[in-house]
């Protein structure tokens, strides 16, 4: 599902005909892609399910704002049956943020051996799906700047296009046609890279690492 429509970007870009419909199209196909690979986030909504390590009193989900979080399980076996549902007041959601903190240590507690140094070293990394988290977020409710962002790169990957037809494809610096000099420079060949303005907005929606 694409992040916006043909029209809404068309309007955005200021492109008053159809003759590109097909290569926007196709270009917004790429967009959606590579801004769901960059950010982590699938910001059409829905319902998702994830699986994050335990050792933790911290999960982070990779889509946000959370409208429901309809369970959390803990099972280092990975079985996730209906007795491992976490109780909900013993963690608390930030919603806005897509995170999920226990009130009452890690999800999954580490063991330790008083007395060693590191004797709980290999249990840091233990059973790393064992949380099981099923939540949901809203629908159509892609943020606007998202969607400039979006407009933008489509918008960034047409123009190198057009001005590459323009050249015909090849790597001029000028071309005359009759009377008309038309110079072309090196960054509207490639278009450089993605842009800044582009990458400022969606690194605010980004999957923050763990």
């Amino acid at each position: 599902m694409s992040l916006d429509t043909l029209a809404n970007v068309k309007t955005r870009l200021g492109v008053a005909t159809s003759a590109d419909d097909s290569l926007l199209s196709l270009l917004m196909d790429s967009v959606d892609t590579w801004i769901a690979s960059y950010c982590g986030s699938n910001f059409a909504g829905g319902n998702f399910t994830e699986y994050l390590p335990g050792n933790t009193e911290f999960l982070q989900l990779a889509n946000f704002p959370v409208t429901s979080v309809t369970s959390v399980k803990v099972d280092p076996a990975q079985g996730f049956a209906p007795d491992t549902v976490v109780d909900a007041t013993s963690y608390v959601v930030h919603s806005e943020r897509g995170v999920i903190q226990s009130k009452v240590g890690p999800f999954v507690a580490r063991r330790r051996s008083p007395g060693l140094v590191n004797a709980d070293r290999e249990a840091w990394t233990r059973s790393p799906r064992a949380v099981q988290v099923v939540y949901v977020t809203a629908t159509g409710a892609v943020p606007n700047d998202v969607k400039q962002a979006y407009a933008q790169l489509v918008g960034h990957w047409y123009g190198q296009v057009k001005t590459q037809t323009a050249a015909n494809f090849q790597n001029l610096d000028q071309q005359k046609l009759g009377d008309v000099t038309v110079t072309y420079r090196l960054d509207e060949i490639t278009r450089g890279p993605i842009p800044h303005d582009v990458v400022r907005i969606l690194d605010l929606y980004r999957t923050p690492p763990i």
